[in-house]
């Protein structure tokens, strides 16, 4: 029979491990541009429904960490707790032996570890949970209307989730820029600016990007996946920096937007993209056509 003492540290490790479970969502969701992209780049879903994915992951733990702050359900919230963080750590498990290296997003941008340091820390979460549940003495007197408080908890919260960072597919759709249409396809012509290029010859997906840009960054990144995970032609892409077209060009073309991605065939806008409404679907249909 656990002591009163062992009582105490049991409510202490449960109130910690439901601030963590807390913490790592909202930290993935004031982050989720970066989450979406680490996920996304494994290339086991489409670009969609990664959007989706990131956000009922986040909603998950959030709920997790309520109920391990209500301490409700003792026994299968500890079950479900532990099965969260083993299946985590199997996912860190393949990132580390594939060599990927890089932040693994578990607390967004706030904590930055890679996978073998989340692993200890999932390590360390697991010794601390099963602790919790040998100490634990906590017990409450069943409620008819703690089921359907829960249920509201858990809708609540993932409502909110998707309210706070709604999906980009949701919110918009491709060919919603400002730009001179008439501009680009002078330019890629004959006797145009950027005819040595050999724009206007078949399919070409071209962005316009500007060094320092998160947003560039993070686009050129999302396109880099979309291309691996499809196996596109590379040839077909192209990025261009302000330095690398006539003066002025970059600004006429682009209207100062950053990232402008432009979708051409045979040399005229098929549609344009900005970093948040960016079409894989689109993409991935239009390139695969003009091989």
């Amino acid at each position: 029979m656990p002591s009163r003492a062992q009582g105490v540290a049991a409510t202490v490790l449960r109130m910690l491990l439901a601030v963590v479970f807390v913490v790592s969502a909202g930290a993935k969701l004031f982050a989720i541009d970066s989450f979406e992209l680490y996920v996304f780049s494994y290339g086991w879903l489409s670009l969609n429904v990664t959007y989706v994915a990131v956000r009922l992951c986040i909603a998950a733990e959030l709920v997790l960490g309520v109920m391990l702050a209500l301490g409700w359900w003792a026994r299968l919230v500890r079950l479900l707790t532990l099965l969260v963080l083993v299946l985590f750590s199997l996912f860190l498990g393949y990132a580390a032996l594939a060599g990927r290296m890089e932040s693994c997003q578990c607390f967004g941008q706030l904590v930055d570890f890679n996978p073998v340091e989340s692993l200890l820390k999932n390590a360390v979460l697991i010794v601390l949970t099963l602790l919790y549940g040998r100490w634990d003495t906590h017990a409450t007197t069943p409620r008819r209307w703690r089921p359907w408080v829960a249920a509201l908890i858990a809708v609540g919260l993932t409502v909110s989730v998707f309210c706070i960072s709604v999906p980009d597919s949701w919110m918009f759709r491709p060919d919603e820029s400002y730009y001179d249409k008439e501009l680009i396809e002078t330019s890629v012509a004959d006797g145009g600016a950027l005819a040595d290029e050999h724009l206007a010859e078949g399919h070409k997906l071209v962005a316009f990007v500007t060094p320092g840009c998160p947003y560039c960054r993070m686009a050129r990144e999302k396109l880099s996946s979309i291309v691996s995970r499809n196996d596109l032609d590379t040839n077909r892409i192209r990025y261009y920096e302000p330095s690398d077209l006539p003066d002025g060009l970059f600004m006429q073309i682009t209207y100062g937007q950053r990232p402008f991605i432009v979708l051409l065939e045979d040399g005229r806008v098929k549609t344009t993209y900005h970093y948040r409404n960016i079409s894989e679907r689109q993409i991935v249909r239009s390139l695969h056509d003009g091989e």
